[in-house]
């Protein structure tokens, strides 16, 4: 069986052949296939511009812009945790003891995960001028990471500022 399907992809790719002039320079794209009965096809494509949204994907965003997203995300969400991975899924021991803490107060946080985003990972260390995830942030005060957490929490003085979240909430 393995041989067979080996040999039909090998058929397919020796059948299909694409080739391309250079679309920036106006050219065109020139697909010729060979369907399973035997029928060449030919279909061709011209660009209609010469600067595609390709290029915009890949503009790097500038700390100042990566700034003001990350004080959106603060203004906008009364308690928010920076951390690798998601709360679902944490990617590190300290991020799961954060999202950990927070569940006991069975409250509705946001979480940003710095792993999918490498301008936010930086950047939110230049924020708040520390330099380790997870990062936690209550009515827009940046609390700190797990180790600070967790002296809060047992200290009762996480669970106050909680409330408080809680009641900016409703």
């Amino acid at each position: 069986m393995k041989t067979f399907i080996i040999s039909m992809l090998a058929s397919y790719f020796a059948v299909h052949v694409t080739a391309f002039t250079p679309l920036a320079l106006g050219g065109e794209k020139i697909s010729k296939g060979r369907s399973m009965n035997g029928i060449i096809s030919t279909q061709t494509v011209t660009p209609t511009s010469h600067m595609s949204s390709f290029d915009d994907d890949f503009l790097q965003e500038t700390p100042d812009q990566t700034r003001e997203r990350i004080q959106d995300l603060v203004d906008e969400n009364p308690v928010l945790l920076f951390m690798k991975g998601s709360k679902i899924f944490p990617q590190c021991g300290f991020s799961s003891t954060a999202v950990q803490i927070l569940n006991t107060f069975g409250i509705e946080f946001q979480s940003v995960d710095v792993l999918a985003d490498e301008s936010i990972r930086q950047g939110v260390k230049e924020f708040s001028q520390w330099p380790t995830i997870p990062q936690l942030y209550v009515c827009g005060e940046f609390i700190g990471g797990s180790d600070i957490m967790i002296e809060m929490y047992q200290s009762g003085e996480l669970g106050e500022m909680i409330e408080k979240a809680k009641a900016d909430m409703i």
